[in-house]
């Protein structure tokens, strides 16, 4: 099983899925070479016991390898934990951003004023839908309509300021409204960035390994080991839940950006 690079676009249920029963084959597979190679001594009279030093070797590799898992598991998930973070403080920093370009259109001339706080209305509306997008097809739509109204919100502005184009009170108003047009871009990037591919298959690699080893030393124990793979594919399955901010489960708090479309509602109701 190899990671495609469109896998966000796929079900996280199908990934989640696919990874286990990756698992659960090469622990058959580990566990399958178990026996044969006992069922091999067998026939060629080797039936003792193997030796104490033999097993201490056997579960120090097992020990090894499923440390080395853990350790790739953790570095792994601290980068979709961060990738999460960036995505939540943005929304609070355009969210700022959006509420202070609002208080200051009332540097403008009234009609002025209205015309851009009309369109930072829909704007911001435009920004809440941006981050309810359920698929990357529909992100990248509404990131495009959020670029059209970045483009006509910046020509109202324009137009709105020309009287004191070179005066601090308009440089109040350009710096805020850049900023919300900066973090726009930083938010679609952030969440067009993900962990890369290559960590992913690595990280497989070392399941796959891990999982035919824990078949291979305790082909008996298959509940146990089942469960063991189990639980490592659900630390997995999280991790990809996070990284995809657009079709996964965890969905970033968008109670910033709410809170100022809420507030701008009741501002601009009659």
């Amino acid at each position: 099983m190899d990671i495609p690079a469109s896998y966000p676009s796929l079900p996280l249920w199908m990934i989640t899925l696919c990874f286990l029963i990756a698992l659960l084959v090469a622990r058959e597979v580990g566990a399958a070479v178990s026996r044969w190679q006992h069922r091999k001594r067998t026939r060629h009279g080797h039936v003792e016991p193997p030796a104490e030093d033999d097993k201490d070797r056997d579960a120090f590799a097992m020990t090894s390898v499923l440390g080395l898992l853990a350790l790739l598991i953790g570095f792994t998930f601290s980068l979709s934990l961060g990738r999460y973070d960036e995505r939540r403080q943005l929304v609070v920093h355009e969210a700022n951003a959006l509420g202070t370009t609002w208080l200051r259109t009332d540097l403008l001339e009234a009609g002025d004023r209205a015309r851009m706080q009309e369109v930072l209305r829909r704007y911001v509306d435009a920004r809440v839908d941006f981050a309810n997008a359920k698929t990357a097809d529909e992100e990248v739509q509404q990131n495009a309509r959020t670029v059209a109204l970045q483009n006509e919100l910046w020509r109202v502005l324009v137009d709105g300021t020309q009287a004191f184009r070179d005066t601090p009170r308009a440089s109040l108003l350009f710096t805020t409204t850049n900023e919300s047009i900066d973090l726009a871009a930083e938010r679609f990037a952030a969440r067009q960035d993900h962990i890369p591919p290559r960590i992913l298959r690595m990280l497989l690699l070392f399941a796959m390994l891990a999982a035919a080893l824990v078949g291979y030393e305790r082909p008996h124990q298959r509940r146990s080991t089942v469960l063991l793979l189990v639980l490592l594919t659900l630390a997995v399955g999280l991790i990809l839940d996070l990284d995809r901010a657009s079709t996964g489960l965890t969905h970033v708090p968008q109670e910033p950006m709410l809170d100022l479309q809420r507030s701008l509602r009741v501002e601009g109701s009659p």
